[in-house]
């Protein structure tokens, strides 16, 4: 559980474009300090921070010295575990007692929440412990990192969970390329593109999370974008329309009779990793966060205009 490149970024990112409240931060897991001092600088350079680079936030220390340097009164932290001295001891597959319902301006997670088994449970209770008006930013994993954790998540899940159905808005969901961490990929809401979000193939993502939360409900209501669309309840009860033999001439029922099976599999393996990487790059919008104009992304966000050609770099 830490805060590196990305980590930092996202911080500076949360701050200079959503506008985060750092005063009274709530951290899931006692988190660390991750970059090294070339890598502050670096972001500092790029993106104005307005505090040094000293010891109370060298590789290793503990983060408060650092969401304090980033404006917060009080920061706390939530672990099962006493061993790394958090605030509170809870474990975030049960239910917070009701003290901390609506006690912190914002929430942070660098690396947690892939390790927590019960996610519904872990999801309810960061709704509740934020404050209307607070803010949420998750970062954690989405794609080759099997074995790390219990999940690796999906933009979808954060869609979909911080939606304005369960009280959130500006909700916007970015994946990171692990080997090219310099440009983010923000990704466009399924809901609103009617059809799931593709990843490529074989790479490795971590994914952020940035939301707000507007108002109370009751519960969470989760459902995938798929079974909101009119698409699902419209096809006869079936996934596939019935093919006539001309389509099945031209489908791929040839291929099949012509080629071992395990060929032909890895060819169709081939033929949708390439389809992936281009559904990919057409649902998805590059961008340097440490540029990108704050107000443009903003009004893109909070207009639900997923695909708007408005977001882009600054000078």
């Amino acid at each position: 559980m830490g805060i590196d490149l990305t980590g930092l970024r996202a911080l500076a990112f949360a701050k200079r474009v959503y506008g985060f409240e750092f005063r009274e931060t709530v951290m899931l897991g006692r988190q660390e300090i991750h970059f090294w001092k070339e890598e502050y600088m670096a972001v500092r350079k790029s993106v104005g921070l307005d505090f040094d680079y000293d010891d109370a936030i060298e590789l290793g220390r503990f983060a408060e010295p650092l969401f304090k340097k980033m404006g917060a009164q009080k920061v706390t932290s939530v672990d099962a575990a006493g061993y790394e001295g958090a605030s509170i001891i809870h474990d975030f597959n049960r239910p917070l007692p009701k003290k901390f319902s609506r006690a912190f301006d914002t929430f942070v997670d660098f690396g947690s929440i892939e390790h927590v088994f019960n996610v519904a449970q872990a999801i309810d209770n960061i709704r509740s412990i934020v404050r209307v008006h607070g803010s949420i930013l998750i970062v954690t994993i989405a794609n080759g990192f099997a074995g790390h954790g219990f999940y690796q998540y999906s933009p979808e899940f954060f869609y979909s969970v911080f939606s304005e159905r369960n009280g959130f808005g500006d909700t916007g969901v970015f994946l990171v390329d692990t080997s090219r961490p310099k440009t983010w990929h923000f990704i466009k809401n399924p809901g609103r593109l009617k059809r799931r979000n593709q990843l490529p193939f074989g790479k490795q993502f971590w994914i952020l999370a940035f939301s707000r939360k507007f108002s109370e409900v009751n519960g969470l209501e989760v459902i995938q974008s798929d079974y909101e669309n009119i698409k699902w309840t419209t096809a006869n009860h079936a996934h596939f329309e019935p093919w006539n033999q001309e389509q099945i001439l031209r489908s791929r029922k040839l291929p099949r009779r012509i080629l071992n099976p395990y060929v032909y599999k890895a060819i169709a393996y081939a033929r949708q990793a390439h389809n992936a990487l281009a559904n990919y790059r057409a649902d998805r919008i590059l961008m340097d966060p440490d540029t990108v104009d704050a107000a443009a992304f903003m009004q893109d966000i909070a207009a639900h205009s997923r695909d708007s050609q408005t977001m882009r770099e600054g000078p």
